[in-house]
Order: C-alpha cells, then sequence, then structure tokens
C-alpha cells in the first residue's frame, strides 16, 4: 500500500490592499461594502492608472468613478450599488485636503 503525505500549498493572500491615505479610507467607507473588499476594489482600480492607495487623490478616483461603477456592479445588484456610488460621489465633490 503507497501512502501519500499531505503537502502543505503555499497560497498568495486575495486580500493584501495596504491601509491608503484618509481619501482612501473614506471612499472605501462609502460604497458600504466589506472593507476588506472596498480597499481590493479601490486599490484595482486605482492600479489601472498607476496610483495607490496612499497616493489617491479626489481626481483621480473622480476620473475612475465609471470604473469603480462597473467593477461594484459586478459585486453587488443595482438597488445597493446606486446607493454608494452616490455617497462616493458626495464625499469626492466635499473632499478639501
Amino acid at each position: 500500500m503507497i501512502k501519500y503525505r499531505r503537502m502543505a500549498r503555499p497560497t498568495a493572500p486575495i486580500f493584501d490592499v495596504a491601509n491608503g491615505n484618509r481619501l482612501f479610507e473614506r471612499a472605501v467607507a462609502a460604497i458600504a461594502v466589506h472593507a476588506t473588499l472596498g480597499r481590493r476594489l479601490l486599490g484595482g482600480v486605482l492600479a489601472t492608472v498607476g496610483s495607490s492607495p496612499q497616493a489617491a487623490t479626489a481626481a483621480e478616483l473622480g476620473m475612475l468613478l465609471p470604473e469603480i461603477e462597473r467593477r461594484l456592479l459586478l459585486l453587488v445588484p443595482h438597488e445597493k450599488a446606486a446607493p454608494a456610488l452616490a455617497h462616493l460621489r458626495r464625499t469626492l465633490l466635499a473632499w478639501e485636503d
């Protein structure tokens, strides 16, 4: 009889987006999904334009709103995404820093 040893498989963490600046954290809270998921979503969108959560600006996030909306609609139904996006827009428009 052959005995098989179970080998530990190394895995990469799925949600390893670091904390960002105050605006990034406020934007994550504004979209009202799980904090880790929100960080991953916004961090991934920022990465498409070569930015990071630590260097996020209101102008960048405003420019990326269509992509944020597209990705958010993949995660949650429109009924939940629409108020979250409206809250994010208000947060970005009111941001002074």
